[in-house]
């Protein structure tokens, strides 16, 4: 069958396969709990609820990247200094604004003694910190990132920790689909004290359209050619059978759940309401 792959995000191939423009998209757990609660990218009056996971990929975490020598430790240092959190709109975007919001800042304080909120992409945004243009990069990203393994032939790189009590604020009011995690010591060469944030799982999905069978032959054919897919991309290395079926938090498809019965790998229930 002919497989078209489209550019987008997290967000769009919702919309996308909730529309039925595409049969499979890769979205964060946190974007598709927004979705089903009928926030961005899905509106109030259209909550997307006609989409059941298939598989977890790999988990992410808000990262707040710096040369592992700088002074920057907190999120109050970030004032005044040069940074990128992606583009207006991308998850990443808007999960910064909602840190900035639990620690009492706006992206007007980054702005404030010549700081600058740079809008670029993930390349731009790594190129920057690499060669020092930037003083932080923040992404909801997979750790740890090749990118970011490989600017460390340049620089060593560490990711800001957050206090505790902020993170629970941020679970509690912008949280749906994330969880506290703890990256630990080593995770970057310039990581010299575990980090303390919140992370949320990046899954494979498709709508209730998506007959059973054809569901079920989805994850089957994935998972007995795991090996093959890890080789071609390094993001697969996390897959294993303790992981691929927790953490979706929509509803699992049938066909998926059929498989996972049959292989005796366990999946985690819908936390959705």
């Amino acid at each position: 069958s002919l497989i078209d792959v489209q550019p987008g995000g997290s967000g769009p191939n919702l919309l996308r396969v909730s529309a039925g423009q595409a049969d499979l998209g890769i979205t964060s757990a946190s974007n598709a709990w927004d979705a089903w609660h009928g926030k961005d990218p899905a509106k109030p009056d259209k909550p997307i609820r006609n989409v059941r996971g298939l598989m977890v990929f790999f988990p992410s975490a808000i990262q707040i990247w710096v040369d592992g020598n700088s002074d920057i430790r907190t999120i109050q240092d970030l004032k005044g200094k040069q940074m990128s959190a992606g583009q207006p709109g991308q998850t990443s975007w808007l999960a910064f604004e909602n840190l900035l919001k639990v620690y009492g800042m706006s992206i007007a304080d980054i702005e404030s003694d010549g700081g600058k909120l740079h809008r670029l992409s993930w390349k731009e945004s790594h190129n920057g910190l690499r060669n020092g243009q930037l003083d932080a990069v923040m992404w909801v990203s997979l750790y740890p990132h090749t990118t970011v393994l490989e600017n460390e032939t340049m620089r060593p790189i560490r990711t800001l920790s957050f206090a505790d009590d902020k993170l629970d604020a941020y679970l509690e009011k912008y949280g749906g689909g994330f969880e506290k995690v703890t990256l630990p010591v080593g995770l970057y060469k310039g990581q010299k004290e575990p980090a303390t944030t919140v992370g949320t799982k990046t899954f494979l999905f498709a709508s209730t359209r998506m007959p059973d069978a054809v569901a079920y032959r989805v994850v089957k054919t994935i998972w007995s050619n795991l090996t093959r897919f890890q080789r071609a991309h390094s993001l697969l290395a996390y897959m294993s059978k303790d992981t691929v079926g927790k953490g979706m938090v929509v509803p699992l498809h049938p066909g998926a759940k059929k498989f996972y019965d049959e292989q005796s790998i366990a999946y985690g229930t819908s936390k959705l309401k």
